[in-house]
């Protein structure tokens, strides 16, 4: 091969299959419950409100954990006492697990991807780790 080559990838094909992908996502009941889930927690201000005061917390106390500054007792106390208000409030609680689940998917299809790309073929479901399945690792396949 010459080295003043360029290769290109079909890419028309790959969007196309990717095209397909989607649109069963967006056609599967789940996909939409879950969509719903995160829309109600968007037109929730006092939910949102609750959810990014508590995220900015987070974010603060962790910060003071990279500085190696210890957390006081009572920050701590406050920190937990406001995670579990979140998932107190019902919308939040589901915009929470939409979230995580969301992004489950995208891990194991980026996983896939990149597995396809190391192996140079489809890998086997023991080659993509627990999650490959979508069990989240609690089914005995693994």
């Amino acid at each position: 091969m010459n080295t003043n080559t360029v290769v290109k990838l079909d890419k028309q094909l790959i969007m196309h299959k990717m095209q397909e992908l989607c649109s069963l996502l967006l056609q599967d009941e789940g996909y939409k419950e879950m969509r719903d889930m995160i829309d109600e927690f968007a037109a929730d201000e006092h939910a949102t409100t609750q959810y990014e005061r508590f995220m900015e917390k987070h974010q603060a106390l962790e910060e003071k954990e990279r500085q190696n500054i210890e957390l006081l007792d009572s920050e701590i106390k406050v920190y937990e006492e406001e995670e579990r208000a979140l998932y107190d409030n019902p919308l939040i609680r589901r915009f929470i697990y939409a979230q995580r689940e969301f992004s489950q998917l995208h891990q194991q299809i980026s996983n896939y991807f990149t597995k396809s790309v190391e192996l140079n073929r489809l890998p086997e479901s023991k080659e993509l780790g627990k999650e490959a399945c979508g069990c989240g690792g609690s089914c005995s396949g693994h």
